[in-house]
């Protein structure tokens, strides 16, 4: 870390004896070509700092197994004592406010999440949290208004359609579960995506997962974006176009079916549907939203068939 700019002297920080456990790192795209130097005095390693092109700093307690903090008389480790803990955030603040940052995170695992309390008394907040961790931040220029970005706004989810290549007829499902199984719907399968996950392996997945299906993604055909989900999420739902897998139609050539293996934890019907006797239920004729999508997957169907 670089030197305070302005010649100011931070307050010295205590010895540190540091272990760490060392994990490979990809080089995200809002890192700085070059690291700047790390400031000695500041009271946790450099392994678990990381500057951003923000003039931010991250503080990974993820990546530490323990620092210890050495005077004359005794030895503490900052991680298992909130209260050594907050003395060295402390430090840590003094020398990256006269270093002048601007955005500080700090990545708390579960497992000292004893340390959160520390974290807000001296003024973060929450940004989000994930199974395993959270992370809170705190903007550091006095006077101005935070620039820093929310937590997650959104979440991703996906419907596919799959087309009978004989019948014409759509793949459906209705769940077990949920508002859709209380009003015995049809629907396509349709899943959320996972973290780091594309649109159309999650659409693969989703269909193997629910139907037993093997098949190939071909293209989005629409998506349409909703408001006040879970925690008051946005949500954005991509239709896919997919295609069964060339095994199938070759057993279909053969005279075979395509069988259909519902998930048994979450669909209790799996079946090919008239695409217009689909788009007929009561939920669909009564969204405008819905009757628009339905007809961009009829369009589709009818080009692809």
């Amino acid at each position: 870390m670089c030197s305070s700019s302005n010649g100011d002297s931070p307050t010295t920080a205590a010895a540190a004896a540091v272990t760490t456990t060392t994990t490979p790192k990809r080089k995200s795209i809002d890192e700085p070509d070059k690291t700047p130097e790390h400031n000695p005095l500041l009271p946790f390693p450099e392994s678990s700092l990381r500057h951003d092109t923000y003039n931010g700093v991250t503080l990974d307690l993820t990546t530490l197994t323990s620092i210890t903090t050495t005077t004359a008389d005794t030895t503490t480790t900052i991680l298992d004592d909130a209260g050594t803990f907050s003395t060295a955030l402390s430090q840590a603040l003094e020398i990256w406010t006269s270093e002048k940052r601007k955005g500080i995170w700090i990545k708390i695992p579960t497992s000292h999440s004893h340390l959160i309390a520390s974290a807000t008394n001296h003024g973060f907040d929450f940004q989000h949290a994930e199974p395993g961790y959270c992370v809170v931040t705190k903007w550091l220029p006095r006077g101005t208004v935070s620039r820093l970005p929310n937590g997650p706004t959104h979440q991703v989810g996906i419907g596919a359609l799959v087309i009978h290549p004989l019948t014409g007829k759509m793949l459906a499902v209705q769940e077990r579960t949920g508002p859709a199984a209380a009003r015995k719907l049809w629907k396509m399968p349709t899943g959320l995506t996972d973290p780091g996950e594309d649109i159309a392996a999650a659409a693969i997945r989703e269909l193997k997962e629910e139907t037993g299906l093997d098949c190939i993604f071909d293209r989005i055909i629409c998506f349409r974006q909703a408001h006040g989900g879970l925690f008051n999420r946005s949500d954005m739902f991509f239709v896919c176009l997919c295609k069964l897998a060339p095994k199938y139609e070759q057993r279909l050539k053969e005279g075979g079916e395509v069988e259909l293996l519902p998930q048994e934890e979450e669909i209790l019907m799996a079946d090919w549907l008239d695409m217009e006797d689909y788009s007929q239920q009561k939920v669909w004729r009564e969204s405008p939203l819905y009757k628009e999508m339905n007809w961009a997957m009829i369009r589709a169907a009818r080009r692809g068939i």
